[in-house]
């Protein structure tokens, strides 16, 4: 099979983000297929409404602060994903998008006719997934196209 928009979807402070962009650009070079590195952001969190007198003001002020300091953690997470781009994979095209990280690389794939989205998977397993969540078991079931899972014992053998 031969693939010509493949994402790689990365979480740019986890550990496997970088060997999962190298496999996906080994991947896009092998075959001569677009390539596009993708980070999620988080929603920023909402302060409490409803509060009256100066509890009202100092939440506001806070959502505020909130807003500001979830606007300058994207900007600095776009920042590492293109140095991480232009070590590891220099023609990809670095994108922050907003969300849900499987909603939204799910969407981005489809959008962009993806074929291939290769990503991270720590294997928790049943209880750890539990605990913690599970992006790329998420990200399997509602993807658009394939999925590669780059594993630990995967990215030791690259």
């Amino acid at each position: 099979m031969q693939f010509k928009r493949i994402i790689a979807a990365i979480d740019v402070d986890d550990d496997l983000s970088q060997k999962v962009l190298a496999v996906a650009h080994s991947l896009a070079s092998r075959d001569g297929a677009a390539l596009a590195a993708v980070s999620v952001w988080p929603p920023v969190a909402t302060a409490a409404v409803g509060l009256g007198g100066d509890a009202g003001a100092s939440a506001a002020v806070a959502s505020q602060a909130a807003i500001e300091q979830h606007r300058l953690g994207r900007a600095a997470c776009l920042e590492r994903l293109k140095s991480m781009v232009a070590t590891v994979a220099p023609e990809a095209d670095a994108i922050i998008l907003d969300g849900d990280p499987a909603d939204e690389t799910s969407e981005y794939a489809e959008k962009t006719g993806a074929d291939l989205i290769v990503t991270g998977s720590h294997q928790r397993g049943f209880w750890g997934s539990l605990v913690h969540g599970s992006s790329s078991r998420d990200l399997v079931h509602d993807a658009p196209c394939a999925v590669f899972l780059v594993t630990k014992s995967c990215a030791d053998a690259i």
